[in-house]
């Protein structure tokens, strides 16, 4: 007979543990094949037993990532790298049960329900079998309220709530695998979903404490009606507002984001709404861009790239007429690879 085998302490804990996997670049269009963790900000830490976690759809609508992800058991938390990146995250479970907890929180989710999260703390994911989940990144520049008004939300159970129905059917429809955006229908539905989150937020906060309009949400939609004014500004918005410049961008830094970067945003979505609309389509690209402050074309063709992730000649010839289908889908159909590094595979981040 042979010898008993040893094992120390810290091995028997080792083997009891599910392995972990770092998977990361997912969401992000411009780190896809990124193959370092810490320069993304969807890096995410997965504990499991089963298979990989998979990437069926991943697409962008209008400032909003969408990816849908299915797995088995799997215990999730982002890396500390993820905080860099400022917004919430809506998770719409469409099959199974998934475990979603933000500091002292926890809810459950049952398919059809979904739940609010943040990057900016840490959050971990838990399931017990397979499930299928839906993952919604929207930046802090576009939901266009404090951090501190998703204090009452993150990691609640919102199925109740008078327009939870109006959101839930956004996220179901975005669920299905029929449901492949065009770059302006995108745009729509964006905004549209945009509003939805904003109703069910509002809804969910306590009485007395949910105000008509945060000072935030005053100042980007006044930049919003400012936006061809060449001179627009920090110091601009805060003389319009009797405020110190200074106060100006601490309201834009509280919220994660700078006025000069709200500035820019809003201008390129101006700028990506005209260059689909059909009576634009004799208008230049770079007099469109100059018409909303970018009269650099290098610079603008830069920044258009950084952020619908194609160029703008691309962007409108991917969509000559509002509401007409694109040549392109926006849907990434390729088949993921099980098991492959491959970043463009992850789980619910």
């Amino acid at each position: 007979m042979g010898g008993a085998s040893t094992t120390t302490p810290r091995e028997a804990n080792r083997a009891m543990t599910p392995p972990e996997i770092t998977l990361h670049g997912w969401l992000e269009s411009e780190t896809l094949g990124e193959t370092r963790p810490q320069h993304t900000t969807d890096a995410v830490v997965i504990r499991t037993d089963g298979p990989t976690p998979q990437i069926h759809r991943q697409f962008r609508i209008g400032t909003v990532d969408v990816a849908y992800v299915s797995a088995e058991q799997v215990d999730v938390e982002p890396m500390p790298t993820a905080r860099r990146w400022k917004g919430v995250v809506l998770g719409y479970l469409v099959a199974g049960a998934l475990s979603v907890s933000q500091g002292d929180r926890t809810v459950h989710l049952a398919p059809g329900e979904f739940v609010f999260y943040t990057a900016a703390q840490r959050y971990r994911i838990t399931a017990a079998g397979h499930h299928e989940f839906v993952v919604v990144r929207i930046p802090t520049t576009s939901i266009a309220l404090r951090h501190d008004a998703f204090a009452d939300v993150v990691a609640t159970d919102l199925s109740q709530v008078p327009c939870a129905n109006v959101l839930r059917g956004i996220l179901q429809a975005l669920a299905r695998p029929d449901t492949v955006p065009t770059v302006s229908s995108g745009a729509h539905l964006c905004e549209a979903l945009l509003a939805a989150a904003h109703a069910v937020i509002a809804d969910a906060r306590p009485p007395g404490t949910a105000t008509a309009m945060s000072l935030f949400t005053t100042l980007v939609m006044w930049v919003e009606d400012n936006l061809a004014d060449p001179d627009l500004s920090s110091g601009r918005l805060a003389a319009a507002h009797y405020l110190s410049t200074r106060y100006v961008r601490r309201v834009f830094a509280a919220n994660g984001v700078t006025v000069t970067a709200v500035i820019r945003q809003r201008r390129l979505e101006r700028i990506r709404d005209e260059l689909v609309d059909p009576r634009q389509i004799r208008q230049p690209v770079g007099s469109i861009a100059d018409r909303w402050g970018f009269s650099d074309p290098a610079v603008f063709s830069r920044a258009f790239r950084r952020h619908f992730g194609v160029s703008p000649s691309r962007y409108r010839a991917m969509h000559l007429h509002q509401g007409q289908p694109a040549t392109v889908p926006l849907v990434d159909e390729r088949p993921p690879a099980y098991g492959s590094p491959d970043p463009v595979l992850s789980s619910p981040a």
